[in-house]
């Protein structure tokens, strides 16, 4: 099951300090009070990546097909202040999960 590779993965990232599993999703619990959701559905092909602190989102990747405007349509980044931008990621969460965990290392240790 590719949710539990995940959890693997994630528990193998120095900012990580334990993973549960919520149905479809794991989440992590970093260091400094984040928690980062990793949702994967295997057969649509759809997933989402969610920082939170205190309960908001502080930044996000997903696939949702609902902005159609930006240049790497369905996939896109959901920045601090809001905005979405283009995303770099592939939708494959095994290879993913390195770019979304080094952005989030880079926005938790340096603020």
């Amino acid at each position: 099951m590719i949710l539990k590779e995940i959890a693997k993965k994630l528990l193998d990232y120095d900012i990580v300090v334990r993973v549960e599993f919520l149905g479809t999703k794991v989440r992590a619990y970093l260091v400094e009070g984040y928690i980062l959701d990793v949702y994967y559905n295997q057969t649509l092909g759809k997933y989402g990546y969610t920082l939170i602190k205190e309960g908001r989102r502080v930044i996000g990747w997903d696939n949702a097909p609902h902005h159609v405007k930006v240049e790497t349509y369905p996939h896109h980044f959901h920045d601090v202040d809001g905005s979405v931008k283009p995303s770099n990621l592939s939708g494959d969460p095994l290879r993913d999960l390195d770019i979304v965990v080094d952005t989030v290392r880079r926005l938790i240790l340096n603020p």
